[in-house]
């Protein structure tokens, strides 16, 4: 059997696992009254057409291992997006909460309990790649979680104010995507905690805090997230070039 598609010794089509799709951010850095996980990425002052969050939905919904997504919406948008689960069969809409954390949380509690890995990616990054996917699952084993990210290019300094603290060792550092990858079990544990005060801000961090260790696997420039307008004029030349 070709190591490609394994997961846990296993391949990774034996897997059960159910996805998290958080869209429930305000998205307005991108500008204009729409947040830009529901811009059509063919007219980004429109939601009519193809809005963002349909592409990363689409990749993972084609995964045969995949038995489940939950799509994390705000409470407004919920019947607007009401026609998606007949289309994609996978699909469950939950309604966000007022934090990312939160809405993870409700998006975790929706899946179904039997599945064994839960897998987490951000709607603003709209052109994941089965590839990174299931580089994230073949790292996975128990007791650990799994990143995609990339490394930094860059010379990158601390600061304090305008004054210059120190050069870092890049050779030391990445920059996060998504997806991420974790046990059902470590998801668990971690939404045990009554997160307060300093949240985290992604489930991978959450897991550094209960003292698991996080693996990382390679990203894609492709898989670049959309937070201002250039990312959205770029995310409109990817989605005409599909």
């Amino acid at each position: 059997m070709d190591d490609a598609n394994l997961i846990w010794g296993k391949a990774v089509s034996t897997n059960r696992i159910g996805v998290i799709l958080p869209a429930g951010g305000k998205g307005l850095r991108v500008g204009g009254a729409v947040p830009k996980q529901f811009v059509s990425l063919g007219d980004e002052a429109q939601e009519a057409g193809r809005p963002m969050l349909l592409y990363a939905l689409e990749t993972f919904h084609r995964l045969k291992y995949v038995i489940q997504i939950t799509l994390v919406l705000p409470k407004d948008r919920l019947s607007a997006f009401a026609y998606l689960p007949a289309l994609f069969q996978k699909l469950i809409l939950v309604e966000g909460g007022a934090e990312r954390f939160e809405s993870v949380h409700n998006g975790f509690r929706a899946l179904d309990p039997t599945l064994d890995t839960i897998l987490v990616h951000d709607i603003a990054r709209p052109f994941v790649s089965e590839q990174i996917i299931e580089r994230c699952l073949q790292a996975l084993v128990p007791n650990t979680c799994v990143i995609a990210a990339l490394p930094i290019a860059d010379t990158v300094k601390e600061v304090a104010g305008e004054l210059i603290v120190k050069t870092l060792d890049r050779r030391r550092l990445i920059q996060v995507q998504t997806p991420q990858v974790f046990p059902r079990e470590l998801m668990e544990k971690i939404y045990s905690e009554n997160w307060t005060g300093d949240i985290p801000t992604d489930e991978a961090q959450m897991a550094e805090r209960f003292g698991y260790a996080v693996h990382w696997v390679l990203g894609a420039e492709s898989n670049r997230k959309v937070t201002g307008a250039e990312d959205l004029e770029w995310a409109a030349w990817m989605a005409r070039r599909k």
